[in-house]
């Protein structure tokens, strides 16, 4: 027997569905050595060896990233003049684009250069921590200057130079939202990026150098799962209940305006008759 395949469909199998536990799981890993601390609009979050731990929705600059496994604690750091160095430069490319508003423009422009710094990946990574890390040392804090001096990181480095700029340009005018490091696991393993959510449009916008993506949340090829599980696509089918008003070009006033002019107009007028007759 023969099988016709010419109209056969295969049902792709979908992505494994994404967990959003890693940083917990970090905090969870190093509790007894925990403590806390207060950021002004953050309230008291966890601190590690006296930084706040970095996560989802928390403050970057000057606090410290932790493993979900054990391995290097990241530290992102201005202290040693390179991040302000970097971050200057990204101002001035900004500067220099035809629109330095347009929210797409920055976020293309962060992703560039967060790929540029840290091209080298996995081997080139773990060559530092090797050398910066005692064997055995687990959790043990490096700067993220470190690695970028080398030009080496992997999805977790990219994604908290990332944050790290993203952050500075919402603290300095060049953008307007709240910016966060995610990360989350699949089957396939764990992954981190940047997620930059504009106060001005609601848009979301995902930079990930690690896989080469930027871009809006709901438009770019979903390579990862960024979604969070309560993030709501916006329906591309919404009927705007509440249209503008259409008026005619003479009509400047609308219709209580014109009776509350007509009565004036009366009133004017019958003041002006009996101070005639009277």
């Amino acid at each position: 027997m023969t099988t016709d395949t010419t109209a056969y469909e295969v049902e792709n199998d979908e992505l494994p569905s994404a967990r959003w536990d890693r940083t917990a799981r970090a905090l969870d890993r190093v509790r007894w050595q925990l403590g806390t601390m207060f950021l002004e609009g953050y309230g008291r979050i966890e601190s590690y060896k006296g930084r706040h731990v970095i996560g989802r929705d928390r403050p970057i600059v000057e606090g410290v990233y932790l493993g979900a496994h054990e391995r290097e604690a990241i530290v992102v750091s201005e202290n040693d003049g390179i991040l302000p160095r970097l971050y200057a430069e990204l101002v001035a490319r900004i500067d220099g684009l035809a629109n330095p508003r347009d929210e797409e423009s920055v976020i293309t422009t962060v992703h560039k250069l967060v790929r540029y710094y840290l091209p080298k990946g996995m081997a080139a990574t773990d060559a530092v921590i090797n050398e910066f890390l005692p064997s055995g040392d687990h959790d043990r804090k490096i700067g993220l200057t470190v690695f970028i001096e080398r030009r080496a990181g992997v999805c977790r480095h990219r994604a908290l130079l990332a944050g790290y700029f993203i952050e500075k340009l919402i603290k300095d005018g060049h953008l307007n939202g709240r910016v966060s490091v995610d990360r989350s696991e699949t089957d396939e393993g764990g992954h981190a990026w940047a997620r930059f959510a504009s106060g001005v449009t609601g848009k979301i916008f995902i930079v990930d150098a690690g896989l080469d993506v930027h871009g809006e949340l709901f438009s770019i090829e979903q390579r990862w799962s960024y979604r969070r599980p309560d993030d709501v696509e916006p329906s591309k089918n919404r009927v705007e209940i509440i249209k503008p008003r259409v008026q005619e070009p003479w009509l400047i006033i609308d219709e209580l305006d014109w009776l509350v002019a007509a009565g004036v107009i009366l009133f004017a007028a019958w003041k002006l008759a009996w101070s005639l007759f009277t």
